[in-house]
């Protein structure tokens, strides 16, 4: 009996040692919920670090949910208060972070798919690119879009992309040199010379595409700033054993690059939303804008009424990027009032560290009428 009260009260001690060691960790995630949650309130240019944690939504979100199940299990009721009101906290961030929209049952006109390239993976060599654009073309092929919109597709000289739309059988191609951008398309591709401001060719271009005579719409193909973080620094952030060793290596190197990007993403922002077609004229637009839905960038595109195609037509967390950070969704399709979206995919083809997207999308018919 009296070893038996012994290992009773031994395992009444762990549980109330194993609660209160939760609950504090409960307690540590809530300030980082918060800033997570204000992140898309809070300009990085004058407090970066929120930004930092809404970068970390899923981490943060994820870490409460083990918390919470965990005080479950060992019915602690009263701490379980703490990763509760967390989750509250978090409820926002999720609803822009997870969708639960489904495609529409209606016949699509058009079809555009924006897909950041990675430089054709020009960095493993001349030979990888040419087999990497001959694999593009065949994806590109086998889902048909109408136009596409490529990032980071380096430059095209001595006509390679005349070439590449003989291979893709585009007729229509516009290259922009200072930015990597570049659209293929079915239909003619016009540049519309009054939504041209001189910043605005570091990062994105506006075209308008002609399907006929009574019916076009603006295709605005965007490639914001990115962190610019070496594979070094890549691997440095997943080595748990040497994050203290190597701090002074990496770490003021990461914390620069993060903050400078965020702050020339939310310029960059400010300028895209400077040169917008008015609300009357239907546009769309896509590419990689390498901040998540938790971020100043969103946030500010979202509060102009523009739909994000993702939370309106698909389900899930729907990553975009496929690199070595997990669980992000950089890429978007955004569009007006004047198209209606039909159907958004995300194609697991993973020769970049980016997903390809498709949105397949009409025109409404007042604005054919008009």
């Amino acid at each position: 009996m009296g070893k038996e009260k012994e290992i009773n009260k031994r395992n009444t001690f762990l549980q109330a040692f194993s609660k209160l060691i939760i609950g504090i960790c409960g307690l540590a995630v809530m300030p980082s919920a918060v800033l997570c949650a204000l992140s898309p309130f809070i300009n990085p240019s004058k407090f970066v670090w929120s930004a930092l944690f809404g970068l970390g939504f899923w981490v943060i979100f994820i870490a409460n949910i083990i918390i919470l199940v965990i005080l479950l299990f060992f019915k602690a009721r009263r701490t379980l208060l703490i990763p509760i009101f967390t989750l509250l906290i978090l409820v926002p961030g999720f609803c822009k972070s997870y969708a639960f929209g489904e495609k529409k049952d209606v016949e699509s006109q058009l079809k555009v798919m924006t897909y950041n390239v990675q430089v054709f993976g020009y960095y493993d060599g001349v030979e990888n690119v040419t087999k990497e654009k001959q694999s593009l073309a065949d994806l590109i092929k086998k889902h048909n879009p109408d136009v596409i919109c490529l990032q980071e597709s380096g430059e095209w000289p001595n006509n390679k992309a005349l070439n590449f739309s003989k291979m893709i059988g585009y007729k229509y191609f516009s290259f922009n040199p200072d930015n990597g951008n570049s659209y293929f398309s079915k239909y003619p591709i016009q540049n519309p010379k009054e939504y041209k401001d001189g910043k605005i060719d570091n990062f994105i271009d506006i075209k308008k595409i002609v399907i006929d005579k009574n019916k076009s719409f603006y295709l605005i193909n965007c490639h914001l700033n990115s962190f610019k973080i070496s594979s070094e620094e890549l691997e440095y952030i997943h080595d748990a054993k040497n994050i203290v060793k190597d701090s002074e290596l990496y770490g003021k190197s990461l914390i620069s690059k993060l903050s400078n990007g965020f702050k020339l993403r939310t310029k960059s922002t400010e300028t895209l939303l400077r040169n917008l077609p008015n609300d009357d004229i239907p546009f769309v637009i896509c590419g990689d804008f390498n901040d998540t839905p938790l971020s100043y960038t969103y946030n500010q595109i979202e509060k102009t009424g523009l739909n994000d195609a993702f939370i309106t037509l698909s389900k899930g967390i729907g990553k975009t990027y496929c690199g070595p950070l997990p669980l992000l969704r950089i890429d978007y399709f955004w569009y007006n009032d004047k198209v209606e979206a039909v159907d958004y995919e995300r194609i697991k083809y993973a020769a970049s560290d980016h997903y390809p997207l498709i949105m397949t999308f009409n025109i409404k018919k007042e604005v054919e009428e008009e």
